[in-house]
Protein backbone atom coordinates (compact mmCIF):
# COMPACT_ATOMS: atom_id res chain seq x y z
CA UNK A 1 0.00 0.00 0.00
CA UNK A 2 1.39 3.66 -1.01
CA UNK A 3 0.60 4.67 2.65
CA UNK A 4 2.44 2.73 4.49
CA UNK A 5 5.57 3.60 2.75
CA UNK A 6 5.37 6.91 3.86
CA UNK A 7 4.48 5.90 7.51
CA UNK A 8 7.78 6.24 9.12
CA UNK A 9 8.58 9.07 7.36
CA UNK A 10 5.30 11.16 8.17
CA UNK A 11 5.61 10.17 11.82
CA UNK A 12 9.30 11.38 11.92
CA UNK A 13 8.61 14.42 9.95
CA UNK A 14 8.18 17.88 11.27
CA UNK A 15 5.02 19.80 10.67
CA UNK A 16 5.74 22.06 8.45
CA UNK A 17 7.22 18.93 6.16
CA UNK A 18 4.40 16.89 6.58
CA UNK A 19 2.21 19.03 4.32
CA UNK A 20 4.76 18.22 0.94
CA UNK A 21 3.96 14.39 2.04
CA UNK A 22 0.07 14.25 2.00
CA UNK A 23 0.40 16.77 -1.17
CA UNK A 24 2.68 13.83 -3.42
CA UNK A 25 0.42 10.97 -1.72
CA UNK A 26 -2.46 13.02 -2.68
CA UNK A 27 -1.06 13.56 -6.80
CA UNK A 28 -0.28 9.40 -6.40
CA UNK A 29 -3.75 7.93 -5.14
CA UNK A 30 -5.94 10.71 -6.18
CA UNK A 31 -7.25 10.80 -2.54
CA UNK A 32 -7.93 13.91 -0.83
CA UNK A 33 -5.40 15.25 1.47
CA UNK A 34 -8.11 14.13 4.53
CA UNK A 35 -8.47 10.61 3.52
CA UNK A 36 -5.30 9.97 3.53
CA UNK A 37 -4.09 11.69 7.05
CA UNK A 38 -6.68 9.51 8.32
CA UNK A 39 -5.39 6.51 6.79
CA UNK A 40 -1.82 7.30 7.99
CA UNK A 41 -3.20 7.78 11.43
CA UNK A 42 -4.95 4.50 11.50
CA UNK A 43 -2.00 2.88 10.39
CA UNK A 44 0.03 4.77 12.66
CA UNK A 45 -2.18 3.70 15.66
CA UNK A 46 -1.96 -0.46 14.38
CA UNK A 47 1.65 -0.33 14.82
CA UNK A 48 1.60 1.09 18.74
CA UNK A 49 -0.20 -1.38 19.92
CA UNK A 50 -2.76 -4.18 18.58
CA UNK A 51 -6.42 -3.63 18.78
CA UNK A 52 -8.44 -5.17 21.12
CA UNK A 53 -11.61 -7.29 21.15
CA UNK A 54 -13.88 -4.37 21.41
CA UNK A 55 -12.27 -2.28 18.94
CA UNK A 56 -11.39 -5.22 16.13
CA UNK A 57 -14.27 -5.04 13.80
CA UNK A 58 -15.84 -8.18 13.08
CA UNK A 59 -17.39 -9.40 10.23
CA UNK A 60 -21.13 -9.07 10.81
CA UNK A 61 -22.29 -12.55 10.22
CA UNK A 62 -26.01 -12.36 7.97
CA UNK A 63 -29.04 -12.76 9.22
CA UNK A 64 -30.21 -15.48 7.23
CA UNK A 65 -28.70 -18.41 6.26
CA UNK A 66 -26.68 -19.69 2.87
CA UNK A 67 -29.33 -22.35 2.17
CA UNK A 68 -32.37 -19.69 3.08
CA UNK A 69 -31.25 -17.20 0.94
CA UNK A 70 -30.31 -20.06 -1.77
CA UNK A 71 -34.07 -21.02 -1.24
CA UNK A 72 -35.15 -17.19 -1.94
CA UNK A 73 -33.72 -17.22 -5.18
CA UNK A 74 -35.85 -20.12 -6.44
CA UNK A 75 -38.86 -18.79 -5.00
CA UNK A 76 -37.98 -15.07 -6.68
CA UNK A 77 -37.53 -16.65 -9.82
CA UNK A 78 -40.67 -19.16 -9.63
CA UNK A 79 -42.87 -16.12 -8.87
CA UNK A 80 -42.39 -14.15 -11.94
CA UNK A 81 -39.29 -12.26 -10.24
CA UNK A 82 -41.56 -10.11 -8.41
CA UNK A 83 -40.05 -7.19 -6.85
CA UNK A 84 -39.56 -7.88 -2.49
CA UNK A 85 -42.66 -5.65 -1.25
CA UNK A 86 -44.95 -7.95 -3.71
CA UNK A 87 -42.50 -11.05 -2.74
CA UNK A 88 -42.97 -10.98 0.87
CA UNK A 89 -46.57 -10.90 0.93
CA UNK A 90 -46.66 -14.15 -1.64
CA UNK A 91 -43.89 -15.90 -0.08
CA UNK A 92 -46.84 -17.91 2.25
CA UNK A 93 -48.73 -19.05 -0.44
CA UNK A 94 -45.73 -19.58 -2.75
CA UNK A 95 -44.04 -22.16 -0.14
CA UNK A 96 -47.42 -23.47 0.55
CA UNK A 97 -47.74 -24.54 -3.39
CA UNK A 98 -43.87 -25.82 -4.05
CA UNK A 99 -44.30 -28.00 -1.13
CA UNK A 100 -47.70 -29.33 -2.11
CA UNK A 101 -46.56 -30.42 -5.42
CA UNK A 102 -42.63 -31.41 -4.55
CA UNK A 103 -41.13 -28.29 -5.86
CA UNK A 104 -39.75 -27.58 -1.96
CA UNK A 105 -38.83 -30.47 -0.02
CA UNK A 106 -37.30 -30.64 2.98
CA UNK A 107 -34.28 -32.10 3.02
CA UNK A 108 -33.17 -31.80 -0.82
CA UNK A 109 -31.32 -28.73 -2.21
CA UNK A 110 -30.96 -27.11 1.75
CA UNK A 111 -34.39 -26.84 2.02
CA UNK A 112 -35.46 -27.52 5.35
CA UNK A 113 -38.42 -26.61 8.19
CA UNK A 114 -36.23 -23.70 9.67
CA UNK A 115 -35.24 -22.55 5.95
CA UNK A 116 -39.09 -22.29 6.03
CA UNK A 117 -39.20 -20.21 9.09
CA UNK A 118 -36.44 -17.78 7.90
CA UNK A 119 -38.07 -17.24 4.45
CA UNK A 120 -41.66 -16.38 5.90
CA UNK A 121 -39.94 -13.86 8.46
CA UNK A 122 -37.24 -11.91 5.43
CA UNK A 123 -38.67 -8.27 4.99
CA UNK A 124 -39.33 -6.84 1.74
CA UNK A 125 -36.23 -4.26 2.18
CA UNK A 126 -33.62 -7.83 3.02
CA UNK A 127 -35.25 -9.46 0.10
CA UNK A 128 -34.75 -6.64 -2.27
CA UNK A 129 -30.84 -6.87 -1.00
CA UNK A 130 -30.18 -10.63 -0.86
CA UNK A 131 -31.17 -10.57 -4.55
CA UNK A 132 -29.36 -7.48 -5.95
CA UNK A 133 -26.68 -9.90 -7.38
CA UNK A 134 -29.40 -12.03 -9.07
CA UNK A 135 -31.17 -8.83 -9.90
CA UNK A 136 -28.36 -7.01 -11.77
CA UNK A 137 -28.25 -10.48 -14.32
CA UNK A 138 -32.14 -10.38 -14.92
CA UNK A 139 -31.57 -8.33 -18.92
CA UNK A 140 -32.83 -10.90 -21.22
CA UNK A 141 -36.45 -11.81 -20.21
CA UNK A 142 -37.76 -9.71 -17.37
CA UNK A 143 -41.44 -10.25 -16.38
CA UNK A 144 -41.41 -8.04 -14.30
CA UNK A 145 -42.34 -4.34 -13.44
CA UNK A 146 -45.20 -4.72 -16.15
CA UNK A 147 -48.20 -2.84 -16.89
CA UNK A 148 -51.28 -4.96 -16.97
CA UNK A 149 -53.36 -2.27 -18.75
CA UNK A 150 -53.65 1.05 -20.22
CA UNK A 151 -54.10 4.08 -18.15
CA UNK A 152 -57.76 3.78 -17.83
CA UNK A 153 -59.74 7.68 -18.80
CA UNK A 154 -60.45 9.64 -16.42
CA UNK A 155 -64.12 9.69 -16.71
CA UNK A 156 -63.90 5.40 -16.75
CA UNK A 157 -61.92 6.01 -13.02
CA UNK A 158 -64.85 7.91 -11.44
CA UNK A 159 -67.60 5.63 -12.89
CA UNK A 160 -65.86 3.03 -11.65
CA UNK A 161 -65.01 4.89 -8.07
CA UNK A 162 -67.87 6.70 -5.58
CA UNK A 163 -70.30 3.62 -5.00
CA UNK A 164 -68.73 0.99 -7.01
CA UNK A 165 -65.41 1.12 -5.74
CA UNK A 166 -65.61 -1.58 -3.83
CA UNK A 167 -67.43 -4.04 -6.68
CA UNK A 168 -65.39 -5.84 -9.04
CA UNK A 169 -65.95 -6.15 -12.76
CA UNK A 170 -64.72 -3.08 -14.34
CA UNK A 171 -62.39 -3.62 -17.13
CA UNK A 172 -59.57 -1.99 -19.16
CA UNK A 173 -59.26 -4.20 -22.37
CA UNK A 174 -56.15 -2.95 -24.12
CA UNK A 175 -55.89 -4.23 -27.92
CA UNK A 176 -52.31 -4.79 -28.78
CA UNK A 177 -51.22 -5.15 -31.92
CA UNK A 178 -47.69 -7.40 -33.26
CA UNK A 179 -46.66 -6.00 -35.98
CA UNK A 180 -43.34 -6.19 -35.67
CA UNK A 181 -41.30 -3.16 -36.80
CA UNK A 182 -43.92 -2.32 -39.67
CA UNK A 183 -47.60 -1.65 -39.51
CA UNK A 184 -47.57 -3.38 -43.03
CA UNK A 185 -49.67 -6.46 -43.90
CA UNK A 186 -51.93 -8.71 -41.67
CA UNK A 187 -50.70 -9.47 -38.23
CA UNK A 188 -52.15 -11.02 -34.70
CA UNK A 189 -53.95 -9.46 -32.11
CA UNK A 190 -54.37 -9.85 -28.40
CA UNK A 191 -56.59 -8.79 -26.09
CA UNK A 192 -55.48 -8.03 -22.63
CA UNK A 193 -58.79 -7.51 -19.99
CA UNK A 194 -58.10 -6.02 -16.57
CA UNK A 195 -60.16 -5.51 -13.89
CA UNK A 196 -59.36 -1.58 -12.19
CA UNK A 197 -60.21 -2.96 -8.60
CA UNK A 198 -58.67 -6.22 -8.15
CA UNK A 199 -56.12 -6.69 -11.01
CA UNK A 200 -57.61 -9.83 -12.60
CA UNK A 201 -56.48 -10.35 -15.69
CA UNK A 202 -58.38 -12.50 -19.10
CA UNK A 203 -55.87 -12.20 -22.12
CA UNK A 204 -56.46 -13.62 -25.71
CA UNK A 205 -54.89 -13.42 -29.15
CA UNK A 206 -57.07 -13.62 -32.23
CA UNK A 207 -55.79 -13.56 -36.05
CA UNK A 208 -57.08 -9.74 -36.75
CA UNK A 209 -58.91 -6.85 -35.34
CA UNK A 210 -62.50 -7.62 -37.51
CA UNK A 211 -65.52 -6.26 -35.26
CA UNK A 212 -66.95 -9.74 -35.66
CA UNK A 213 -63.49 -11.08 -34.09
CA UNK A 214 -62.99 -9.03 -31.28
CA UNK A 215 -66.80 -9.10 -29.79
CA UNK A 216 -66.75 -12.76 -30.32
CA UNK A 217 -63.97 -12.83 -28.27
CA UNK A 218 -65.22 -10.56 -25.70
CA UNK A 219 -68.54 -12.76 -25.71
CA UNK A 220 -66.47 -15.75 -25.06
CA UNK A 221 -64.37 -14.07 -22.21
CA UNK A 222 -68.01 -13.98 -20.02
CA UNK A 223 -67.73 -17.53 -19.46
CA UNK A 224 -67.29 -18.22 -15.56
CA UNK A 225 -65.03 -21.42 -16.65
CA UNK A 226 -62.83 -20.60 -19.77
CA UNK A 227 -63.13 -16.35 -19.58
CA UNK A 228 -63.52 -14.06 -16.02
CA UNK A 229 -65.14 -16.06 -13.10
CA UNK A 230 -67.22 -13.10 -12.12
CA UNK A 231 -69.48 -10.57 -14.02
CA UNK A 232 -68.67 -7.81 -16.23
CA UNK A 233 -69.93 -4.32 -15.31
CA UNK A 234 -68.51 -2.45 -17.76
CA UNK A 235 -65.89 -2.08 -20.29
CA UNK A 236 -63.47 0.86 -21.40
CA UNK A 237 -61.64 -0.92 -24.92
CA UNK A 238 -58.40 0.44 -26.46
CA UNK A 239 -58.61 0.24 -30.24
CA UNK A 240 -57.66 2.53 -33.03
CA UNK A 241 -60.68 1.04 -35.05
CA UNK A 242 -64.14 2.86 -35.11
CA UNK A 243 -66.02 0.14 -36.65
CA UNK A 244 -64.44 -2.22 -33.60
CA UNK A 245 -66.11 0.34 -31.21
CA UNK A 246 -69.70 1.09 -33.15
CA UNK A 247 -70.05 -3.46 -32.97
CA UNK A 248 -68.42 -3.22 -29.11
CA UNK A 249 -70.74 -0.43 -28.27
CA UNK A 250 -73.83 -2.64 -29.66
CA UNK A 251 -72.82 -6.00 -28.02
CA UNK A 252 -72.73 -4.14 -24.71
CA UNK A 253 -75.75 -2.69 -24.59
CA UNK A 254 -77.65 -5.81 -25.26
CA UNK A 255 -76.07 -7.26 -22.18
CA UNK A 256 -76.37 -3.99 -19.97
CA UNK A 257 -72.52 -3.72 -19.87
CA UNK A 258 -71.60 0.27 -19.35
CA UNK A 259 -69.10 0.79 -22.44
CA UNK A 260 -66.54 3.54 -22.72
CA UNK A 261 -64.71 3.85 -26.30
CA UNK A 262 -60.76 4.65 -26.64
CA UNK A 263 -59.34 5.51 -29.22
CA UNK A 264 -55.52 4.09 -29.71
CA UNK A 265 -52.88 4.41 -31.95
CA UNK A 266 -51.09 0.93 -32.75
CA UNK A 267 -47.68 2.89 -33.98
CA UNK A 268 -47.81 2.34 -29.82
CA UNK A 269 -46.98 -1.32 -30.74
CA UNK A 270 -44.37 -1.87 -33.02
CA UNK A 271 -40.76 -1.32 -32.54
CA UNK A 272 -38.95 0.17 -31.06
CA UNK A 273 -42.73 2.58 -29.62
CA UNK A 274 -43.25 -0.56 -27.62
CA UNK A 275 -40.29 -1.45 -25.99
CA UNK A 276 -40.55 1.42 -23.61
CA UNK A 277 -44.37 0.54 -22.21
CA UNK A 278 -43.53 -2.77 -20.86
CA UNK A 279 -47.16 -3.61 -21.02
CA UNK A 280 -47.04 -7.40 -19.95
CA UNK A 281 -48.34 -8.82 -23.56
CA UNK A 282 -45.02 -7.20 -24.92
CA UNK A 283 -42.94 -8.07 -22.18
CA UNK A 284 -44.10 -11.83 -22.21
CA UNK A 285 -44.46 -12.30 -25.77
CA UNK A 286 -42.06 -10.09 -26.92
CA UNK A 287 -42.60 -7.58 -29.16
CA UNK A 288 -42.27 -9.22 -32.41
CA UNK A 289 -44.06 -9.85 -35.81
CA UNK A 290 -46.78 -12.75 -35.29
CA UNK A 291 -48.55 -13.21 -38.41
CA UNK A 292 -49.07 -17.55 -38.53
CA UNK A 293 -51.95 -19.80 -36.95
CA UNK A 294 -49.28 -21.53 -35.51
CA UNK A 295 -47.85 -18.15 -33.39
CA UNK A 296 -51.51 -17.33 -32.22
CA UNK A 297 -51.81 -20.91 -30.74
CA UNK A 298 -48.71 -20.63 -29.10
CA UNK A 299 -49.62 -17.53 -27.81
CA UNK A 300 -52.49 -18.31 -26.46
CA UNK A 301 -50.98 -21.32 -24.43
CA UNK A 302 -48.58 -18.51 -23.46
CA UNK A 303 -51.29 -16.13 -21.89
CA UNK A 304 -53.21 -19.24 -20.17
CA UNK A 305 -49.88 -19.81 -17.72
CA UNK A 306 -49.30 -15.90 -17.71
CA UNK A 307 -52.78 -15.34 -16.28
CA UNK A 308 -52.64 -18.46 -14.03
CA UNK A 309 -49.75 -17.04 -12.42
CA UNK A 310 -50.77 -12.84 -12.11
CA UNK A 311 -54.28 -13.69 -10.61
CA UNK A 312 -53.27 -16.35 -8.28
CA UNK A 313 -49.78 -15.76 -7.54
CA UNK A 314 -49.04 -12.57 -8.14
CA UNK A 315 -49.78 -9.43 -5.44
CA UNK A 316 -51.03 -5.94 -6.40
CA UNK A 317 -51.60 -2.77 -4.72
CA UNK A 318 -54.37 -0.29 -4.90
CA UNK A 319 -54.67 3.20 -4.46
CA UNK A 320 -56.16 4.51 -2.10
CA UNK A 321 -55.73 7.75 -1.24
CA UNK A 322 -53.62 11.02 -1.49
CA UNK A 323 -51.95 12.61 1.26
CA UNK A 324 -49.20 15.56 1.79
CA UNK A 325 -45.42 14.59 3.10
CA UNK A 326 -44.09 16.77 5.90
CA UNK A 327 -42.62 19.09 2.51
CA UNK A 328 -46.15 19.79 1.39
CA UNK A 329 -46.08 17.42 -1.56
CA UNK A 330 -48.49 15.23 -2.54
CA UNK A 331 -48.37 11.41 -2.34
CA UNK A 332 -49.80 8.57 -3.27
CA UNK A 333 -50.42 5.76 -0.35
CA UNK A 334 -52.11 2.34 -1.19
CA UNK A 335 -53.08 -0.95 0.88
CA UNK A 336 -51.18 -3.71 1.38
CA UNK A 337 -50.28 -6.58 -1.50
CA UNK A 338 -52.94 -8.86 -1.91
CA UNK A 339 -53.34 -11.47 -5.05
CA UNK A 340 -56.51 -11.03 -7.33
CA UNK A 341 -58.00 -13.85 -6.18
CA UNK A 342 -57.40 -12.69 -2.66
CA UNK A 343 -59.06 -9.02 -3.14
CA UNK A 344 -62.09 -11.02 -5.70
CA UNK A 345 -62.75 -13.06 -2.38
CA UNK A 346 -63.06 -10.30 0.03
CA UNK A 347 -65.29 -8.27 -2.58
CA UNK A 348 -67.94 -11.20 -2.02
CA UNK A 349 -69.24 -11.22 -4.95
CA UNK A 350 -68.29 -15.12 -5.61
CA UNK A 351 -70.85 -17.76 -4.05
CA UNK A 352 -69.36 -20.36 -1.39
CA UNK A 353 -69.47 -22.82 -4.63
CA UNK A 354 -67.83 -20.71 -6.82
CA UNK A 355 -64.92 -19.53 -4.00
CA UNK A 356 -64.15 -22.81 -3.60
CA UNK A 357 -63.39 -23.88 -6.88
CA UNK A 358 -61.24 -21.31 -7.57
CA UNK A 359 -59.48 -21.85 -4.44
CA UNK A 360 -59.27 -25.74 -5.31
CA UNK A 361 -57.73 -24.76 -9.03
CA UNK A 362 -55.01 -22.38 -7.49
CA UNK A 363 -53.94 -25.15 -4.92
CA UNK A 364 -53.62 -27.50 -8.34
CA UNK A 365 -51.31 -25.42 -10.04
CA UNK A 366 -47.34 -25.52 -9.48
CA UNK A 367 -45.30 -22.19 -9.95
CA UNK A 368 -42.07 -23.43 -10.80
CA UNK A 369 -44.14 -25.88 -13.47
CA UNK A 370 -45.55 -22.41 -14.81
CA UNK A 371 -41.98 -20.54 -14.87
CA UNK A 372 -41.50 -23.63 -16.63
CA UNK A 373 -44.56 -23.93 -19.43
CA UNK A 374 -43.75 -19.90 -19.69
CA UNK A 375 -40.02 -20.03 -20.65
CA UNK A 376 -40.95 -22.52 -22.87
CA UNK A 377 -43.34 -21.48 -24.84
CA UNK A 378 -40.93 -18.35 -24.80
CA UNK A 379 -39.17 -20.11 -26.34
CA UNK A 380 -41.26 -21.55 -29.15
CA UNK A 381 -42.42 -17.91 -29.79
CA UNK A 382 -38.84 -17.03 -30.37
CA UNK A 383 -38.56 -19.55 -32.82
CA UNK A 384 -41.36 -18.77 -34.87
CA UNK A 385 -39.93 -15.69 -35.68
CA UNK A 386 -36.47 -16.39 -36.00
CA UNK A 387 -35.35 -15.59 -40.14
CA UNK A 388 -34.34 -18.84 -41.54
CA UNK A 389 -31.35 -19.40 -43.74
Amino acid sequence: MIVSDYLDLYASARKKDKGWILDEIVVMTGWSRDHVRRLLAQLARRQESPPSEADRRCHREGKYSEEARASLERVWDWSGRQSGKYLAAAIPLLLDSLERHGSLTAGRDGYSPSVKEELLSVSPASIDRYLRYARSCDFAIRNVSTRRSHAPSADFLDFAGGENEAEPGFFVVDTVAHPGSTLDGDYAFTLNATCVHTGWVFTRSIADNTPERVVDLLQWSLDEITGIPFWVNAVELVNACDGVHGFVGSWAKELDIHYSPAVKDHQRDRLPEASRHQHLVHEYGFVNRYDTEEARQVLNQLWRVVNDRLNFFTPTRKPIAWVRDSAGHRKRIYDEPATPLDRLSGAGVMSPVQEAELITYRNSLNPARLTAEIARWQQRLQELTRPTR
